[in-house]
């Protein structure tokens, strides 16, 4: 045996030089450490954030919450053009978590509770948003909650790796109404004043609004063609295409800035180029397929205009080579951190939120009261009203809801009417707002001359707060008074509206809402004080009767 396999007796200070290795190996902070590291990932396994069981139930738990709500923003993405691009914001966040995979998993997790409250706070904006009928909200909250499970499963370093794609996701959620129309509505009327400015070098042209009068034609500068569309998607594609092309942040950054200005400009061009086929007779090529095919044509030079700035950027400012990233670990000897136990007690936690939240939005969804306008009468005192019909081009745009619109007038004095126009939306949880004069009356060509608030006396004695605005449309005036209400409350600011929107359906469980809008003649010689006379008289006669018109 000795001759086979040598003496059997160990060799004594072969023993002690081992041992003097084994302690000053034991010694050195980063092994003890390196050693902790690997028996917590042994007996931490079944526990671990990334396991296949966890990511599942809290991928169920997502869907649980939010189904409904990312099912109605697919659906969104793909009747509203100015949001089709949303459907390619979540496959491109997904491409660059592929694209880093091996990145992402050679970070050590570090979870922190710091991310609870994150989660809490996406819940609660779901809570929030559900209860008080604003989408928006809803689907913001998503994002919070997704922010809040990664810090709190896989820590902040893990997070910042993925902020980006996490940020891009911004870009998926359609911008709430109220702000939609105060960006719209501007655009629409930067395109048409350029437009306008560029055509007067070669022809005669007037402008109302956002309507270019030519001498053969009239050239309307609709919401469609306001830019926003070009507007968002360009936006998206320059964050896309700096990410892609593009290693400086500063780069980047300037892109998409600069793709608004270059949507801007295209977008105006496409409105001269429009104007001179009205001028020369081509009307119908401004119509239709024609006016589809120039918009895809003009985006598609937008494109190019972009493209073109990033080359001239990489002329003047060349960029250094790129140091690649590597995935070696540090050489940096400070001992690495021992993840937390990110195991079944914290797992739980969040189960539980998740699991209770969506358990009392359930609860809560088929408690909506929703209520419809009753009639309302076409003889008030002296004046007799006569319905005016709705084009459906007009509700295509206001939306589903419940509308009246009627035009009184005084007998003996047929000159002076008022058009009365509510419209009501018996439920507004779908995300349907309604649309504000002060943007609604600009964009149909009505120039404003004054605006105040006013007072409106009801028979009472009391009063409501109302706008007042003086518009002009080819030399004619017009007084338009208007105010929202809804469930026996009157107010003139839309933003007030909507904070009690949120607080109504919370408390009351009920998004229904209208607003009223009275419109009268300024004739020759008469002012807009004679012409409100006239307007109040006939609105304090009319109060008593919303009362009953519109659900209290």
């Amino acid at each position: 045996m000795n001759l086979l396999f040598g003496s059997t007796r160990p060799d004594p200070s072969r023993i002690r030089r081992l041992r003097s290795d084994w302690y000053r190996l034991a010694r050195r902070p980063s092994f003890r450490h390196s050693l902790a590291l690997r028996l917590h990932g042994l007996f931490q396994a079944n526990s671990s954030p990334n396991g296949i069981a966890p990511t599942l139930l809290l991928l169920l738990l997502i869907a649980l919450l939010y189904a409904s709500i990312l099912v109605r923003l697919i659906l969104q993405w793909n009747r509203d053009p100015n949001f089709q691009h949303g459907i390619f914001v979540p496959i491109f966040a997904l491409y660059i978590l592929w694209q880093d995979r091996k990145r992402l998993a050679a970070i050590t997790p570090a979870p922190s509770w710091a991310g609870l409250p994150v989660v809490m706070l996406g819940l609660l904006a779901l809570v929030v948003g559900d209860l008080g009928a604003e989408i928006f909200l809803q689907r913001l909250s998503l994002l919070i909650l997704l922010a809040g499970l990664i810090i709190l499963f896989h820590g902040w370093k893990f997070f910042r790796v993925v902020l980006f794609p996490w940020a891009f996701l911004f870009l998926m959620i359609p911008i709430p109404v109220l702000l939609m129309n105060r960006v719209t509505f501007p655009l629409q009327l930067l395109a048409a004043s350029l437009s306008t400015g560029m055509l007067e070098l070669v022809t005669a042209v007037h402008r109302e609004g956002n309507r270019i009068m030519l001498a053969s034609g009239e050239l309307d500068v609709a919401e469609a063609c306001s830019g926003i569309r070009s507007l968002l998607t360009l936006v998206t594609l320059a964050v896309v295409y700096g990410y892609l092309v593009e290693t400086r942040k500063w780069v980047r950054v300037a892109l998409v800035c600069l793709a608004v200005p270059i949507a801007v400009a295209a977008n105006c061009a496409r409105v001269l180029v429009e104007g001179i086929l009205v001028q020369v007779g081509y009307i119908d090529a401004t119509k239709g397929v024609p006016h589809t095919i120039a918009g895809l044509v003009v985006f598609a030079v937008a494109l190019i205009m972009l493209f073109a700035v990033h080359r001239l950027i990489l002329l003047i400012w060349k960029s250094g080579p790129v140091a690649p990233q590597s995935l070696v670990p540090s050489t940096d000897q400070s001992p690495a951190r021992i993840p937390e136990k990110a195991g079944p007690f914290r797992l739980g936690i969040v189960a539980l939120l998740m699991l209770g939240t969506a358990i009392g939005l359930q609860a809560h969804s088929n408690r909506e009261k929703v209520r419809h306008v009753n009639s309302l009468t076409s003889q008030i005192n002296d004046w007799k009203g006569t319905d005016v019909p709705i084009s459906q081009k007009e509700l295509d745009i206001l939306g589903p809801g419940e509308y009246l619109q009627r035009e009184y007038i005084n007998a003996g004095d047929e000159q002076r009417w008022i058009n009365l126009f509510i419209p009501f939306f018996p439920s507004q949880r779908a995300g349907d707002k309604i649309h504000s004069p002060e943007h609604c009356l600009v964009g149909a060509g009505w120039i404003p001359i004054s605006r105040e608030r006013i007072q409106l006396a009801r028979p009472d004695g009391l009063s409501i707060p109302v706008n007042r605005y003086v518009i002009l449309k080819s030399g004619e005036r017009l007084l338009v008074l208007y105010w929202f209400q809804a469930h026996g409350r009157v107010v003139a600011s839309e933003w007030l509206a909507e904070y009690y929107l949120i607080s109504d359906s919370i408390h009351m469980h009920r998004s229904d809402g209208g607003m009223v809008r009275l419109m009268t003649p300024m004739l020759d010689g008469e002012s807009a004080d004679d012409a409100q006379v006239r307007i109040m008289k006939f609105g304090s006669q009319l109060l008593p009767l919303l009362d009953t018109y519109l659900p209290r």
